[in-house]
């Protein structure tokens, strides 16, 4: 099958500066710099991995970067409705991802002290934010749910087939983007604070930089 497939570099450019775009847009209050920017941010992470990808690892990563935008779609509104519909599609890129780690280091790399980690540190934030939560409980703790075993798969690929340099990438990435996502979840369900575009969004592109170029290098 013909590539089509830019070197990644380019799409990690077009990542950085978009991304820049978006969170000048949300740092500065000019909503259609965000418009502009963080779609275009996420369509660059389809050039990092590479068009078309080269096997099923590439396959699933791609369609969850594909769920992650419009999910980024979704969460250009500032409604509960739209929040929901973000929360679901991203959810669902989630276990994309998670389908993806699995499928190349199986269930018995998932069992370590990486995931004994995160599983503490969702326990204490969901117990952190349970007073705030009100309706969207059910929802945040399935989401909570999601991105641990996302972590967790991901942090398995290093005791599988994934050459050293794309397992180390699959797992920062992953614990990354559950950076990101902590952050917007206690800015939104917590409290408030300074800046929290701008760490959310840095910390949601490194991520996914990480899993897209895992991809790469596996093909």
């Amino acid at each position: 099958m013909m590539s089509l497939s830019p070197p990644p570099a380019l799409g990690i450019a077009l990542c950085a500066f978009f991304g820049v775009v978006a969170i000048v847009g949300v740092e500065t209050k000019r909503q259609m710099l965000v418009n502009i920017g963080k779609p275009a941010a996420t369509i660059a992470l389809l050039l990092i991995v590479g068009l078309p990808p080269h096997n099923t690892f590439g396959w699933l990563i791609t369609a969850g970067i594909v769920f992650s935008l419009l999910g980024d779609i979704f969460l250009l509104g500032d409604g509960d409705r739209e929040f929901m519909i973000a929360v679901a599609l991203v959810l669902v890129a989630h276990l994309l991802y998670s389908a993806a780690f699995f499928g190349v280091s199986g269930p018995s790399g998932v069992w370590s002290l990486p995931t004994l980690v995160v599983v503490c540190l969702t326990a204490a934030l969901v117990r952190l934010l349970w007073p705030g939560l009100g309706k969207m409980r059910i929802p945040v703790l399935v989401y909570a749910a999601a991105i641990t075993v996302m972590v967790a798969s991901a942090s398995g690929t290093i005791a599988g087939p994934l050459p050293p340099p794309a397992a180390v990438l699959a797992a920062a990435g992953a614990f990354v983007f559950y950076i990101s996502d902590s952050t917007l979840a206690w800015n939104r369900f917590k409290r408030p604070y300074a800046h929290a575009g701008l760490i959310t969004l840095s910390t949601y592109w490194i991520g996914q930089i990480g899993i897209a170029l895992s991809a790469r290098l596996y093909g």
